[in-house]
C-alpha cells in the first residue's frame, strides 16, 4: 500500500462510494485528490488495478468508455484500522 493507494482509498471511503451505481471513474477521482498528492491519470489507472487485484477496490459499471470504481469491504476495513 503507498501513500497513492491511501489517498485514493480515503478519498472513495470518505464518498460513500461503495457499491457499482455509485463508482467513479478515473477523472473524477483525481479531480477530488489535492494537487499537492495528484499523479498522472495512468499512474492512478496502475494502482486502482493493483488494488482492485488485491480486493480493496472494485470495478463498478462502464461510464461511457471509462472504467469506474468503488470501496470493498476490505478497502473499507483498511480505511476504519487507520483512524
Amino acid at each position: 500500500m503507498t501513500k497513492f493507494d491511501y489517498e485514493i482509498l480515503m478519498l472513495l471511503n470518505e464518498k460513500n462510494v461503495d457499491n457499482p451505481l455509485k463508482a467513479i471513474n478515473i477523472s473524477q477521482i483525481l479531480e477530488d485528490i489535492s494537487v499537492a498528492k495528484r499523479k498522472s491519470y495512468s499512474t492512478a489507472y496502475r494502482h486502482l488495478q493493483e488494488m482492485n487485484k488485491q480486493g480493496y477496490v472494485k470495478c463498478g459499471l462502464v461510464d461511457g468508455l471509462a472504467s469506474t470504481y468503488y470501496i470493498d469491504e476490505l478497502g473499507k476495513a483498511y480505511c476504519k484500522a487507520q483512524n
